[in-house]
């Protein structure tokens, strides 16, 4: 079998806790396995690290991390038949995340991969496994080595031009942009997907491969339009919503620019969708007063393909799947319709914000699997 190096600060420490702070410990290092290469290849020398920063205090987390670590037994035999050492940490700490983007205490070991799952949050930070939280102000430039770090965590995957920049700007980043189910993160790492984007994909594409990592898209335009409800306003729409919100059996709320109306679906779920007028800049449209309806479904991120976003959209109807410049850099994906407003029937107007509502809620359920309204 292939010797594998193992860090002195790892090979000779003894059971117990990595570290201390003021309210929480650090857990057992005897929690890292180090795997040794089986085969040869463009792994050789470099180093794929699985890094679990589930709370070991939390009463779901182990539940969790363990229905994690069943699905990656596969990803871990194929990057070690490639040549690479592969590290699994059922109990990571902060500083394990930013020793594992710089190489710190990993010898000759060139850190080329890194799967970090855990919570995230809003902010783009992620918990770690004794309480503490990783922010992007915690993030230390990566080795040059670093080519993919993927963040199995909810929200993160919106910030990941930032984490991008903060490490350097060389690694891909990959995440979640949203909350996801349990039953989605397992998903991405089940083998056999068909149109999804899973670990085995991107393990595929960036660590079997020299492939070149795509540039930061937080150094170049998106060329993306901002979202239409930017530029809308209220106008005549005001009185036409007791009719609206009457035919949906929806409440709604005026806002300065646009309408949020509370669109009831099927399965006791809903979807907002804002309502606004904008002015018309088409051919045969110009200056045509336009009633615009736009849902939010998430950012858009490395995971998402386009048959996914473009699946339900095969069909006859009034609504559309758009990309819109999203608040921290990476796309986001809404869904639109527009229609004038002279002409239109209260009818129609109804059938296009259901249509706009649906579509959106069904996207946002096979993207993430969650319904956040």
């Amino acid at each position: 079998m292939t010797e594998v190096f193992v860090p002195a600060d790892w090979a000779d420490r003894k059971p117990g806790p990595k570290h201390w702070t003021e309210d929480a410990r650090g857990d057992d290092p005897a929690a890292r396995e180090v795997h040794a290469p089986t085969g040869t290849g463009i792994g050789d020398g470099k180093v794929f690290l699985f890094l679990f920063g589930y709370k070991t205090a939390g009463t779901q987390d182990p539940g969790m991390m363990a229905a994690e670590l069943d699905e990656i037994d596969d990803d871990v035999a194929v990057l070690r038949e490639a040549g690479y050492t592969v590290v699994v940490d059922r109990q990571a700490t902060r500083e394990d995340m930013r020793d594992a983007v710089t190489g710190r205490g990993l010898g000759d070991l060139v850190p080329a991969g890194i799967y970090w799952s855990s919570h995230g949050g809003a902010d783009g930070s992620v918990e770690c496994c004794d309480g503490t939280i990783l922010t992007l102000a915690d993030i230390p430039a990566a080795h040059e080595g670093l080519r993919l770090l993927v963040l199995g965590a909810c929200y993160v995957g919106a910030y990941a031009p930032a984490w991008r920049t903060a490490l350097g700007g060389h690694p891909l980043v990959a995440g979640w942009g949203r909350p996801v189910t349990l039953q989605r993160a397992i998903d991405f790492l089940e083998e056999g997907r068909e149109s999804d984007v899973g670990l085995d994909d991107l393990i595929k594409q960036w660590m079997l491969t020299d492939a070149p990592i795509p540039p930061n898209p937080a150094n170049a335009e998106s060329g993306l339009a901002p979202a239409a409800v930017t530029t809308g306003r209220i106008g005549r729409l005001k009185h036409r919503m007791p009719a609206i919100g009457e035919r949906l059996g929806a409440g709604w709320a005026e806002h300065d620019n646009h309408v949020d109306i509370t669109v009831p679906l099927p399965g006791g779920r809903t979807h907002v969708v804002q309502m606004f007028l904008v002015d018309g800049t088409d051919p045969f449209a110009e200056g045509v007063t336009m009633c615009g309806m736009e849902a939010d479904v998430g950012p858009t991120s490395p995971l998402i393909t386009p048959e996914k976003l473009l699946a339900a959209s095969g069909h006859p109807g009034y609504g559309r799947v758009a990309l819109v410049t999203g608040p921290t850099g990476v796309p986001q994906i809404v869904t639109q319709s527009f229609t004038p407003l002279a002409g239109t029937s209260t009818q129609q107007l109804a059938a296009r914000c259901y249509q706009v509502a649906l579509h959106a809620d069904t996207l946002e359920y096979t993207v993430f699997g969650i319904d956040e309204s």
